[in-house]
Formats: C-alpha cells, sequence, structure tokens
C-alpha cells in the first residue's frame, strides 16, 4: 500500500516517543514530527495546513500533545478532517476547551484510571486493526502509563522497570532510544525486558544522579509565590527534571516546599520552566497556568521567552530565579 501516514507528537518524555514507536509498528509508511509543547506544534503543524502538505496524507495523527487555534478551527472547516485524530491527556487541553471537536480525544482519567498519550493511541490503533495485541506491547503500553502518570511510585513490582525505560531514554537519547525500543518490540513474543547492557546503562546512569542531585539542590532558592506558597526554584538541564523532584521527596522535603520549579535552559527554544508538586496533592498545573502554561496536577510547564531569558542572564543568580519564577509567557 502507498498511504502515508504522518504523526506529530511531543518530543519530550516517553509518551511523546512510545507514540511514535507504535506509529512506526502500525504503518510502513510513516512520518514523524516532534515538538517540544503544545505552542511549538501550532506553529509547526499550522505551517503544515498552509503550505498543503497535509493533502498527500492518509491519517494525520497528533499524540500527547492537543492543537490550538487557528490550527484546530482550521482543521475543523478543512476538507481533511476525517484524516485527523488528536489524542491527549493533559487538563491544559481539556480546560481550554481543545476537545470539543469528533477527531480530538482528550482524557486525562476515566473508569480505567489515569490516561497517557500512548495508551489512548494503543487504545485506537487495536481497535482499528492497525496494530495486533499482544503481552508486550501491552506491557510497554503500561510501563509508560504507569511513568507518565507519576502512578509508577505506587505499582509495586512494576514501579522501578517502568521509572528505567524513561532513565534510558535520558542515557540514550532521542533517536537512539526509538530505535533501541522498536527493534525491541518488534519481536512480539514474550514480555518488555531490558537487554543486560541496557541494566548496567540505567544503574550507572542513577549512580550519577545521586551526587549531581545533591550538588544541583544545593544552588536551590527558595521562596513564596503570590498565592503565598513556598516553593524551590533551581537551574539544572532537563533531563533531571523529574529525579529532583524525588530527590527532595527522599530526602523528607527539609525546606517544606509545596512544589518545585527547574529551570531548563537547555530545553525548547529559550528554556522552559518545569513544575513539579511537592506536597501531597498540591496542584502545579493551576500555578502553571496562571503563567501563561499547563499540564498535570503533578506535573506541569510554562515556556521562557527570549526577552526573559536574555533578561534573567544579566541579573544575579537569586534574582534571575525569582524573576523568571514570576515571568509569565505569552505568544
Amino acid at each position: 500500500m502507498n498511504e502515508k501516514t504522518i504523526l506529530f507528537s511531543h518530543e519530550s518524555d516517553i509518551d511523546g516517543l512510545n507514540c511514535v514507536i507504535l506509529g512506526k509498528i502500525a504503518f510502513q509508511k510513516l512520518d514523524d514530527i516532534l515538538v517540544p509543547n503544545v505552542e511549538k506544534l501550532e506553529q509547526v503543524f499550522r505551517t503544515y495546513i498552509e503550505s498543503g502538505k497535509l493533502d498527500s496524507y492518509h491519517r494525520i495523527y497528533v499524540t500527547d500533545l492537543a492543537l490550538y487555534d487557528p490550527s484546530l478551527t482550521m482543521v475543523s472547516n478543512s476538507s481533511f478532517k476525517n484524516k485527523v485524530q488528536i489524542f491527549d491527556h493533559h487538563k491544559r487541553a481539556i480546560d481550554d476547551n481543545m476537545n470539543r471537536y469528533p477527531f480530538t480525544k482528550i482524557m486525562e482519567e476515566d473508569e480505567k484510571g489515569k490516561r497517557c498519550g500512548t495508551d489512548l493511541f494503543y487504545e485506537y490503533l487495536v481497535q482499528n486493526n492497525f496494530i495486533q495485541k499482544n503481552k508486550k506491547l501491552d506491557e510497554f503500553v503500561e510501563l509508560t502509563r504507569l511513568e507518565d502518570t507519576w502512578e509508577w511510585k505506587k505499582a509495586g513490582t512494576a514501579s522501578e522497570k517502568a521509572h528505567d525505560l524513561a532513565i534510558l531514554l535520558n542515557v540514550l537519547g532521542v533517536e537512539d532510544y526509538l530505535s533501541t525500543v522498536y527493534l525491541k518490540l518488534l519481536n512480539d513474543t514474550g514480555s518488555f525486558e531490558f537487554e543486560k547492557e541496557e541494566i548496567e546503562l540505567v544503574q550507572k546512569k542513577k549512580a550519577e544522579y545521586e551526587k549531581k542531585l545533591q550538588d544541583i539542590m544545593s544552588s536551590a532558592e527558595y521562596l513564596t509565590d503570590e498565592e503565598n506558597h513556598k516553593f524551590g526554584i533551581v537551574f539544572a538541564d532537563y533531563e533531571y527534571r523529574n529525579e529532583l523532584s524525588e530527590f527532595v521527596r527522599k530526602n523528607k522535603n527539609p525546606e517544606g516546599i509545596q512544589y518545585l520549579i527547574i529551570v531548563a535552559m537547555n530545553k525548547g527554544e529559550f528554556g522552559q520552566k518545569s513544575y513539579r508538586s511537592i506536597a501531597d496533592d498540591f496542584d502545579v498545573n493551576e500555578v502553571a497556568m496562571r503563567h501563561g502554561g499547563g499540564g498535570h496536577k503533578g506535573a506541569s510547564a510554562v515556556n521562557i521567552t527570549k526577552e526573559q531569558k536574555e533578561k534573567a542572564s544579566k541579573l544575579p543568580k537569586r534574582e534571575a530565579l525569582k524573576y523568571l519564577a514570576d515571568s509569565k509567557y505569552s505568544v
């Protein structure tokens, strides 16, 4: 068959990337476009609409991110809207009513529990006979869901395996991760397992994390936001965003913060602020949305603009972090 499929997905974690892997298994001719956030997705997708590039595709998917306007409305008024399917699970997209069309399936939680982009896409692929369900794929998708929804912390024997899959991405990088896991899944027998070399790489990375995380948190600043919530904020590379919040919890949260902001200048075009809940049930999505971003209750993000990056670079560290914490993102 000469049918072509295109998939736009989130480049930042295993949920977005594992959707790409499922797409490669399901479709012989797949073009994948990876983007860091919804703002970039909106820009890129709109150029595909305006250039007519989407006309040549038989199937158009967006996974682990939701289209925003004007692209979403442009799709709804297009001749190719029946080719489009969007699978996302971010609360921000639900709150912003991006789920208002038949081709959008945005679901954070249902009777099955918390959902993620990968398991929503997998469900669709199985139901439409694009992929044949098997034990290895089931486990792979469930590990992804556990990690991406933070349920890995209470998942018993699957906990470490789910989190190790995310660490493997940090070790290998995007391209090697995609090819390695894709080949692992092509053999549809048995369970989803790591090779000995992969286990060694992950264990080495975990050992590196211990000292690195301690060093990073020693430079953290502690502030109070406009709602009188105490938070920590620190400069760190993007790969440490989840490990840092776990480090704070594991060490009993000595500063008594309710959330942590990880400022990663190596993420996206000009940097990104990752928000992570520390106190039980604290909703960082509300904080992120007040600053022009969003995501989930336990993990959200806000982009940094060019002007904010330039101004912060000229300030002393504490002042720079306070300035970035207070800054709001707008296009």
